[in-house]
């Protein structure tokens, strides 16, 4: 059972992360709940989603309960980080140093170098699933990916994904 909340701000891609991450467990035939809030409905305002897998009977989790925060932004990290447990792990989107409990890559400038800030959430997710205790690997969110029909919209993405790994 692993609990999860992503955060971050209106625009960065927290609703298609949470889809993704969800499909992709779908996919695995593994059980998956998400939900998610919303601050203000407009571009840049607060927005949390949170997903649980394993036998779950509601989609909310508690505070003090979530293995994993990843977080978009910054600020965002410190309005959700009653969440995380004791021993959790956030991931966050930022350029500053990791400090304990929280392993960080720029992934706002690492998805620029692809032209598009937008895939800054699709970094983050190729970074956080190198961590242990991530429910899903680097080669399920690949194959999820690579189902995009689009092919200029697959490429960024794996692209995006490559960055997220290799950081």
């Amino acid at each position: 059972m692993v609990e999860i909340v992503i955060c971050g701000r209106g625009g960065q891609g927290v609703v298609f992360l949470t889809r993704q991450l969800g499909q992709i467990l779908s996919d695995l035939g593994m059980d998956a709940l998400s939900s998610e809030t919303h601050g203000m409905a407009v571009r840049g305002g607060s927005i949390n989603s949170h997903l649980r897998v394993g036998p779950f009977h509601s989609p909310l989790i508690r505070a003090n309960h979530a293995d994993f925060v990843l977080s978009l932004d910054k600020s965002e990290t410190a309005n959700n980080l009653h969440f995380l447990k004791p021993g959790g792990l956030i991931v966050e989107n930022s350029p500053e140093q990791d400090e304990e409990n929280i392993r960080r890559v720029d992934a706002a400038s690492l998805a620029r170098t692809l032209g598009k800030v937008q895939l800054e959430n699709v970094v983050l997710l190729g970074f956080a699933s190198k961590f242990e205790g991530f429910p899903i690997s680097v080669d399920d969110i690949r194959r999820r990916l690579a189902r995009e029909k689009r092919e200029d919209v697959k490429q960024l993405n794996l692209q995006a994904l490559e960055l997220g790994v290799t950081s």
